[in-house]
């Protein structure tokens, strides 16, 4: 009778599964001593053609607090309905959530139960009708400490037939994935002032690359993460995402491309990377009838106090930006000597935290017109905080960089 009994209990549960289409009731992921799929689907567990994959952005190490992209990858050739269950433990205790999930579309939803998080698909996610494959991302919060140890996450899929009924005709997979944490190490955080990419019918075609080389005899791993002009968050389309993390092996070099894709769009970069890492931004602008034009740029502090720029406005053009990397707003002066020394212009501009400003130097203020068909230096210094600061100079169709003395 109390074999009967746990049989029915396990119907009931497994109808309910079943009719999750809507997300798989927690837990099913098959992370130790918990069940999968199979449990309700199926007739087996990875006897299938197909195969599950859990990949984070290419990389075998976490850094504490420091968000990856994490991507589920189902396959399989006779599947015409698709879901899964994700979680991340800890591998010294399978009972441990490892960081925390944070849902990045209406193909997936978080469930917790017991003090554990899982992922798994929405009715959306499901995505009836596509064949041979179907993946879905989510974000992923490392732990506040490397002591933490690695990590591993746990996965199960369903490449269901998509009669509605659970049936042998759906093809359980399961997978796991660990990722250890990133030796400690010394970290430096520069910045890139100034990121453009798209087109507009005035300044035609631009885009931007980051070059990154690894000096260290070991791997390292590097974070880029991009902003727009205002500070937010900036998802770049070509990346599909608003920041990425790069592995990069000893003495190799790693190059991130932002091509031009849509509207004109400009922003910044900033750049957490190991010491022993070096680098340099790339800009290239394009025109009709025009041989493209690139301008190399290094990186800037985010602690510098001020920067000295050289201009020569007579048969140039000055650009600059200008931006308070900082957590705090910030008054950032500006004060245009001309080549004997003398003051021939100042101004002040207000910054928010991580904003970002660009513009034209004869055009900052109505007495940086003064600087017209003359050469000096123009001293920028943030009253409180820091300042960034990327120099361009445009002679008709070309462009070069200027690079600001830090201080």
């Amino acid at each position: 009778m109390r074999r009967a009994r746990g049989i029915a209990v396990s119907l009931l549960l497994c109808a309910a599964a079943s009719a999750r289409i809507t997300g798989v009731l927690a837990p099913y992921s098959g992370a130790p001593g918990e069940p999968n799929c199979s449990a309700c689907h199926g007739s087996g567990v990875n006897t299938g053609p197909g195969r599950l994959q859990i990949q984070v952005q290419d990389l075998t190490h976490w850094l504490p607090e420091r968000p990856l992209r994490v991507r589920i990858t189902l396959s399989d050739p006779d599947a015409a309905r698709w879901g899964f269950q994700l979680t991340a433990r800890a591998e010294s205790n399978a009972r441990l959530q490892a960081g925390s999930f944070r849902i990045l579309d209406t193909d997936t939803q978080l469930v917790t139960t017991g003090g554990l998080q899982f992922v798994t698909h929405t009715l959306n996610g499901t995505r009836p009708g596509t064949r041979n494959s179907s993946i879905w991302e989510v974000e992923w919060l490392p732990p506040p400490n490397a002591d933490f140890g690695k990590v591993v996450f746990y996965a199960a899929g369903n490449a269901a037939d998509g009669n509605g009924i659970p049936d042998p005709g759906d093809r359980i997979y399961t997978t796991s994935f660990t990722l250890a944490p990133a030796a400690s190490v010394s970290r430096v955080i520069k910045a890139l002032p100034q990121l453009a990419y798209g087109s507009s019918p005035e300044f035609g075609v631009w885009s931007t690359a980051v070059y990154l080389h690894n000096t260290t005899p070991a791997p390292v791993q590097a974070v880029l993460r991009f902003f727009d002009q205002e500070g937010a968050p900036l998802n770049v389309p070509a990346l599909q995402t608003d920041n990425i993390a790069v592995s990069i092996p000893p003495r190799a070099t790693h190059l991130t491309e932002i091509p031009a894709q849509g509207p004109l769009t400009q922003g910044w970069v900033q750049v957490e990377m190991p010491e022993g890492v070096v680098g340099y931004g790339l800009f290239r602008q394009s025109l009709p009838n025009v041989n493209p034009q690139e301008g190399i740029v290094p990186f800037s502090s985010v602690n510098s106090a001020g920067a000295t720029i050289v201009y020569d406005d007579r048969d140039y053009v000055t650009a600059l930006a200008v931006l308070n990397p900082g957590s705090s707003p910030a008054t950032i002066n500006f004060l245009a000597r001309d080549s004997n020394g003398e003051e021939i212009a100042r101004h002040s501009v207000q910054l928010r935290p991580r904003q970002r400003t660009a513009f034209v130097l004869r055009e900052l203020a109505p007495p940086f017109e003064r600087i017209r068909g003359r050469t000096g230096v123009l001293e920028i210094t943030a009253e409180s905080g820091s300042v960034s600061v990327l120099g361009l100079r445009f002679n008709r169709l070309a462009f070069t960089s200027i690079l600001p003395v830090e201080r």
